[in-house]
């Protein structure tokens, strides 16, 4: 997947206010699980993914598709997404197989407002969302790059209008260091449109960058950023879950937030992902 053109949510400072609309109560302990962690990743076979939903500690996973992966492992929850105009070749029964694969929730539309990506108008959106609402799971938005912007506005102003549904809004991330930019994104998103949030990729992008070594983010960095933000996420009421985006090791914007080595072992983000 291409992964150029992402919400630029701040870049340099890494201040950690609590967002309005956040508990502000004690951390959760490292040893105990986090319902609301989880991870997009590729199932291709050789991609360590069962390893990885292990090791990483994700309560949640999905795969950009509708269909569940076989030998999922124990204690972990797949959700499903329909990615975009395939929802039109969908089988007329995949309610039913949504439904017999334990599917309680469903993620919309992937970057509708992305050309590389599922890109829809709002109106063929809208067209195609009773399709979503009747497969009969609690459902989810499409995820835009950019939530706080037109695509998104003016496809929530049809759900309102049309009387459709939408049960929590899902937000994409790929800004710079800055915790409270992200969290007062976050409250504008969830003030805008009254429903709870899904974070369903996220991470700390370069996209000035043109090669990895010109990456001017760390690692250290971004294990500094998790360690302010998450405990923030995992304390707000309306955050409900959030993924982070496993980026490959030399992704040029991206390479410093990966979670696993190309064996598939924990990188030092990875470990902050699963222990913070």
């Amino acid at each position: 997947m291409n992964r150029r053109r992402f919400i630029q949510l701040g870049l340099t400072t890494t201040a950690g206010l609590i967002g309005p609309g956040c508990l502000a109560q004690s951390v959760t302990a490292p040893n105990q699980t986090r319902p609301k962690r989880g991870l997009g990743i590729s199932v291709k076979d050789g991609s360590h993914w069962r390893d990885k939903l292990e090791t990483c500690g994700a309560q949640w996973f999905y795969t950009w598709g509708p269909k569940a992966p076989e030998a999922i492992p124990g204690g972990i929850h797949f959700v499903p997404m329909i990615f975009g105009r395939k929802m039109e070749t969908l089988p007329p029964l995949i309610g039913d197989q949504l439904r017999q694969q334990g599917s309680r929730e469903l993620l919309g539309f992937n970057e509708p407002d992305q050309k590389r990506q599922s890109n829809l108008t709002v109106e063929k959106a809208l067209e195609l969302w009773p399709d979503l609402m009747g497969l009969g799971l609690r459902l989810g938005s499409p995820a835009c790059t950019h939530p706080d912007r037109e695509w998104m506005k003016q496809f929530m102003q049809g759900i309102e209008s049309q009387d459709l549904r939408v049960d929590f809004i899902t937000v994409h991330s790929y800004g710079g260091l800055d915790v409270k930019a992200l969290m007062d994104q976050l409250a504008a998103v969830h003030e805008e449109f009254k429903r709870p949030l899904w974070i369903t990729e996220f991470g700390v992008g370069d996209w000035k960058a043109r090669t990895r070594a010109e990456n001017r983010y760390h690692p250290e960095q971004i294990m500094a950023f998790m360690e302010k933000l998450l405990p923030q996420l995992d304390r707000c009421e309306y955050v409900e879950r959030y993924a982070w985006f496993p980026a490959e090791p030399d992704n040029i914007p991206l390479g410093p937030c990966a979670l696993f080595n190309n064996d598939g072992s924990l990188t030092p983000v990875g470990k902050t992902y699963r222990s913070v």
